[in-house]
């Protein structure tokens, strides 16, 4: 395929200086005065640390995306090498230095990678993370439901982090499991801030040009208009707790394998758009858990609790009160509250999160509860 070859490689030195520039440019920017470090590692350190990219050292890899590999050097005995590649080298050097520029902010919380550095002399970008623990890609197949309700609160967690713990805000804006990836404990970390996006200071959205090939993760307005805000995230992170975690639909694109696309432009992502639709209507539907939850959990569950039904419903009315009427979003915060409160089956006690929000004391209450939510 043409499209994917590799163009002739600009001169190292003008490429170091490029990318050097536009971080730099970027750390101040979204720094807010924080003091940052970053090690600027060279081509042939990187390729030492990695056995020059060897399979054996291969961790995680998502095809024409990125490879991440597992290596180690004097200073550093456990690095995690990610070297984004194919269409990734496409992006524009503002995205690469985002990434970067943010991943170093967020280093000291749990829920993220801690960022070590990079390496700018690549034709593809490099990133060096600090890697104590192994790391895997989440297969949302083959973990059971409590590591699903565990993966949602640190997700959450994680978000709520880039949504309050900065003067100006930031917001993810396109969240994939493909960007999630698990520790040796189990420990979900959120990973790629490409497309992060910060919200001016007295402001509470602001208006980007909408990136083309997700339009299944976002709501209609962000779609029509470009607006991005807090609950950009919120519509995001409920999509991926009803569709991937709760469904077990790993993959929108995989619904339409083997079929013969539309001529017209953009016809994949109308299909695509049609396909979540579709399966937000399953999410809502007065249809047992057993029913419509990932069979291959189910399958691996063998009998279910009265516990773990009463887990599954509050799980799917707080992933679509996050799709929901603007009125009824709750906040990343209040999502990752709730996860934990649904973890540990305190609906006595759980707080609202909304106004007129409904406590439950039994599954039976959970169920006939209306949910209000208009969205897809």
């Amino acid at each position: 395929m043409g499209w994917l070859r590799k163009k002739k490689e600009k001169p190292k030195s003008d490429r170091v200086a490029k990318r050097g520039a536009k971080l730099l440019e970027e750390l101040i920017e979204f720094g807010h005065g924080k003091s940052n470090p970053i090690i600027f590692f060279s081509a042939d350190e990187i390729r030492n640390a990695t056995n020059n990219f060897s399979d054996s050292n291969l961790v995680s890899r998502k095809e024409f995306y990125y490879h991440s590999y597992s290596g180690k050097n004097g200073n550093h005995p456990m690095i995690l090498i990610k070297k984004d590649l194919g269409l990734s080298s496409l992006f524009r050097v503002d995205l690469l230095s985002r990434d970067i520029a943010v991943s170093s902010m967020v280093s000291g919380h749990k829920n993220f990678l801690k960022l070590v550095g990079c390496c700018l002399e690549f034709e593809d970008s490099v990133k060096v993370y600090h890697d104590v623990k192994k790391h895997y890609k989440l297969e949302i197949s083959e973990q059971p439901w409590k590591r699903r309700m565990k993966i949602a609160e640190d997700i959450a967690t994680a978000l709520a982090y880039l949504h309050t713990a900065f003067p100006r805000p930031f917001v993810y804006r396109i969240l994939s499991h493909w960007n999630i990836l698990l520790d040796e404990d189990g420990v979900a970390k959120l990973t790629d801030f490409s497309h992060c996006v910060s919200i001016p200071e007295g402001e509470t959205f602001v208006q980007v040009e909408a990136a083309e090939g997700f339009y299944s993760y976002f709501a209609d307005n962000y779609i029509s208009s470009g607006v991005v805000s807090e609950r950009t995230d919120v519509f995001a992170f409920g999509m991926f707790m009803g569709i991937r975690l709760l469904l077990g639909n790993e993959s929108f694109s995989e619904h339409y394998q083997g079929e013969e696309e539309e001529e017209s432009e953009g016809g994949f992502d109308r299909k695509m758009k049609r396909h979540a639709r579709n399966l937000l209507s399953t999410l809502k539907e007065d249809r047992s858990m057993e029913e419509i939850a990932d069979p291959k959990m189910i399958e691996k569950m063998g009998q279910i609790s009265e516990e773990e039904l009463c887990q599954m419903k509050a799980f799917r009315m707080l992933s679509l009160r996050c799709m929901g009427p603007s009125e009824e979003v709750p906040t990343m915060v209040e999502v990752a509250k709730e996860l934990k409160k649904i973890q540990r089956s305190l609906f006595n006690d759980s707080s609202s999160l909304s106004s007129g929000q409904t406590q439950f004391n039994s599954a039976q209450d959970i169920s006939s509860t209306v949910v209000l939510s208009n969205q897809t």
